[in-house]
């Protein structure tokens, strides 16, 4: 929950800053991740801004959120006894665990061909990429009204991360209508801080995340 009320705070903050511009462009669309060594990429949503500081150079805001995926395998953890005469006092369970990502990425690109707000070109750039991750756990029943989960059990963590990385992509601008763009780029984690050892544990963290994005820009003058 705190890390959404932060994740909103800066999507305003990255719109309501193109937005007091004299032009800009507000976008959205799909995007795709893969993280590095993972089986499967995740899906999901963008949105954000384009500042153009001339017909070529731009500078850009996005955040994504994607889906969680479950780890391909189970572990197991102990539950212990409320009562310390309960027979047995340990007991192992089953768990999976689910991980996601929301990213914050910005920085500038530059447009070769027709320019940021006209006909096709291409563009490219680096980016500095902000990531949380959240680590949920999934137990197996278990009659929680004699165990509990070991005091140094969490059932939930996070991951802080911050990273750089390069960018590049295509578009198309239809007069007075918007722009349809495509893009990728990848970014490498330098930083990472897990909040506990649930998050830290996790076999699905990568440093190295490729993304791509499908969307519509509207420019506003």
């Amino acid at each position: 929950m705190v890390h959404m009320k932060k994740i909103s705070i800066l999507s305003f903050f990255i719109l309501s800053t193109v937005i007091v511009q004299a032009q800009f462009g507000a976008n959205g669309g799909i995007s795709m991740l893969k993280a590095f060594g993972t089986p499967k990429p995740y899906l999901g949503l963008h949105i954000g801004g384009e500042l153009p500081r001339d017909a070529n150079v731009t500078l850009y805001g996005r955040v994504a959120t994607y889906l969680k995926q479950e780890e391909a395998t189970t572990n197991s953890t102990f539950v212990e006894a409320r009562d310390p005469l309960t027979n047995p006092y340990y007991m192992t369970v089953n768990y999976r665990s689910s991980f996601n990502y929301t990213t914050i990425e910005g920085g500038t690109r530059y447009y070769l061909g027709d320019g940021y707000d006209s006909g096709f070109g291409a563009y490219g750039g680096t980016n500095v990429m902000i990531a949380f991750n959240t680590v949920k756990r999934v137990y197996d029943d278990y009659d929680q009204a004699k165990y509990k989960l070991s005091t140094n059990e969490q059932s939930k963590g996070n991951i802080f991360n911050l990273g750089f990385g390069l960018g590049g992509g295509l578009k198309n601008t239809f007069a007075g209508v918007g722009t349809l763009y495509f893009d990728a780029s990848f970014s490498y984690l330098l930083i990472s801080t897990a909040s506990n050892a649930t998050a830290a544990s996790t076999n699905m963290y990568s440093q190295l995340l490729f993304s791509f994005n499908l969307g519509f820009r509207k420019e506003f003058y």
